[in-house]
């Protein structure tokens, strides 16, 4: 009995000597963040500030839509500007082929004995020089110019293509952006709210101090991802900006006129389709890929004007023609010193023809040929590995929409509700006094975790269909 007495005593000596512990530990960490509570005050202070004279010294924030966005890269984007000479360039190239060689005027006059004395001989004269090709060469030309400038075209239609495709990745993302600056501010809106019912208990003497504090240190908290959650904004306008073809010369906000998927309430979203309609079929999506891919028009528009250049290289083994034809005439004295000639020098005209040829005897071009005929022969092989890159894309990507729509529609229906419902369960149970407060802040962290992971899931979705855009070819029709 009086050892069973004795462990009675020294069990609630040790329980005793451990509250203190603990409530020495809880006194040194409430006053800890007590002078934390009071840094904050002094930051929300001075975020205010800066953000009034921010206010007053920026230009407003504007507000463009995809629409839109799209419509001003394709017309000042500024890849598109300089890929758009090459228009030019290779209209330029077909004004070459069609021109007809210029024929070359030649003159020879000369002046003294040699020209005045029949013992040297020399006549006076001016003719035209020509140069004729053969075996179809201009014709031959003319085609290998027409083809590259289709080139070009398909060229451009690529890349404004890749534009639309980028511009809706940065539109996406500074949507993205603007969400998740707006979860910030929600959930620190939700913190505050949670800190005050805490002083309210507070002050009637319901709950310690250190649930106050406790409630501050998790508002604290969300003033970093507030930083960050803005500059993140700004790097997708700027990144935006350089795509509308703008210089950007301030730090800019765009503000975005359809939050899409991350507003819940939203049944329409002009970046991508709603998660509810249905996909179409994968084999489907095959053969209009291969029938709209740019990249893949380009490449066999380069097999076709690399055919060209076989026939051009091939007609120079037949060389081309030098025709040189003109008038010459004398200049010798009448009376012709040394007796060279006893009698009066009658002028003696003539004309003259030189035609000039090149021999293939040596070299018939056989390393050009050759080089046509193997790049020719590589765009074959290029033309079929895209065909199986376009494949797999296609493949790759339809796969990632299929698994993001999914998570959307499972975060919308299920898991969001029953967060928010948990959430709103717990605030309302520590509000009344029913329920402690970390229970209410574990609540309100995990539905937070659900709506962050929720709005990664959505750009997710976004990013798959752009990829599947790009994997088709095909702009997206909302």
């Amino acid at each position: 009995m009086i050892l069973k007495l004795n462990n009675v005593i020294l069990l609630v000596k040790s329980r005793w000597i451990l509250a203190i512990v603990t409530y020495l530990t809880i006194f040194y960490n409430c006053s800890n963040l007590d002078s934390l509570a009071n840094v904050q005050v002094q930051v929300e202070k001075n975020d205010t500030s800066s953000n009034k004279t921010n206010n007053n010294n920026s230009v407003p924030e504007r507000i463009i839509s995809l629409e839109s966005a799209f419509n001003k890269a394709n017309q000042e984007n500024k890849e598109i500007f300089i890929a758009k000479y090459n228009l030019a360039i290779a209209k330029s190239q077909i004004t070459i082929a069609k021109a007809i060689a210029n024929p070359r005027f030649s003159l020879q006059y000369g002046f003294g004995p040699a020209f005045t004395i029949i013992l040297a001989g020399n006549p006076q004269q001016f003719g035209l020089q020509f140069d004729i090709p053969t075996a179809g060469k201009r014709s031959k030309n003319i085609n290998l110019a027409n083809s590259n400038y289709e080139l070009t075209r398909f060229q451009l239609a690529a890349l404004l293509f890749d534009i639309h495709n980028r511009t809706r990745r940065a539109y996406a993302d500074l949507v993205a952006s603007e969400a998740y600056e707006d979860l910030i501010e929600a959930q620190r809106k939700s913190a505050l709210e949670l800190q005050t019912i805490a002083q309210k208990r507070y002050d009637a003497g319901k709950s310690p101090m250190s649930e106050v504090l406790l409630a501050k240190l998790g508002v604290i908290q969300f003033d970093i991802q507030r930083k960050q959650a803005k500059t993140r904004l700004k790097q997708a306008s700027a990144t935006l900006t350089q795509l509308l073809g703008e210089t950007p010369d301030q730090v800019e906000i765009i503000n975005v006129d359809d939050n899409g998927l991350f507003n819940l309430t939203a049944n329409k979203s002009s970046i991508v389709p709603s998660p509810k309609l249905d996909l179409p079929n994968l084999d489907e999506l095959l053969p209009i890929a291969q029938a709209q891919r740019p990249d893949l028009k380009t490449l066999i528009q380069q097999a076709y004007s690399d055919k060209q250049a076989i026939a051009v290289c091939q007609a120079r083994r037949i060389p081309d023609l030098f025709i040189d034809s003109g008038y010459q005439f004398t200049t010798f004295l009448k009376h012709q010193p040394y007796d060279a000639y006893p009698y009066s020098v009658p002028n003696s005209p003539g004309c003259y023809l030189n035609v000039e040829v090149e021999l293939p005897i040596l070299y018939q071009y056989q390393g050009e040929i050759m080089q046509s005929k193997e790049t020719w022969l590589q765009d074959f092989d290029q033309i079929n590995q895209l065909k199986l890159q376009i494949a797999c894309d296609i493949v790759v990507s339809y796969e990632a929409v299929q698994v993001a729509r999914a998570n959307v529609i499972k975060y919308q229906l299920e898991l969001i509700p029953k967060a928010l419902k948990v959430s709103n369960l717990a605030f309302k149970s520590y509000a009344v006094g029913k329920g402690d407060l970390s229970a209410a802040i574990l609540a309100r962290q995990q539905y937070q975790q659900i709506l962050a992971s929720y709005f990664d899931t959505v750009v997710a979705y976004q990013n798959a269909w752009a990829d599947l855009e790009k994997a088709m070819g095909v702009s997206l029709k909302l």
